[in-house]
């Protein structure tokens, strides 16, 4: 049983450091794509940018809210759901020195989605038997 916990605290740590990639990423973007143009066509693409922001938020999903049915405190999931927005709106809808805002704010709301919950459930579960 203390196995399947460990797990699921290494996939909470893992989707943290997946937003706090994001982030560093979309910070790093704007200085590789004028610095180095030719990496930008052929290995740094906005699919990149998708498929990083598409599995942090799928793994944020699917942690927090196993960890809401648990312990009933929203506030996570709201930080989730502005992320996303946040990425989504960054992503297809902007483009220049808002895509960074856009892009940014939203890797850094999802980590802090992920750090409060990790917070909280430490805080909550002392003994881990949900």
């Amino acid at each position: 049983m203390r196995k399947i916990f460990t797990h699921y605290h290494n996939l909470n740590k893992v989707g943290l450091w997946l937003s706090i990639l994001c982030t560093i990423h979309c910070l790093a973007m704007p200085f590789i794509l004028t610095s180095l143009p030719y990496i930008s066509r052929n290995a740094i693409s906005e699919r990149s940018e998708v498929i990083l922001i598409g599995v942090s938020a799928g793994l944020a999903i699917y942690l927090l809210l196993k960890d809401y049915k648990n312990h009933r405190n929203p506030l996570p999931l709201m930080l989730l759901c502005l992320a996303v927005v946040f990425n989504v709106i960054g992503i297809f809808f902007v483009s220049g020195s808002y895509e960074v805002f856009f892009n940014v704010s939203g890797g850094l709301l999802m980590a802090s989605a992920y750090g409060l919950n990790w917070y909280w459930h430490k805080r909550a579960c002392h003994s881990h038997q949900h």
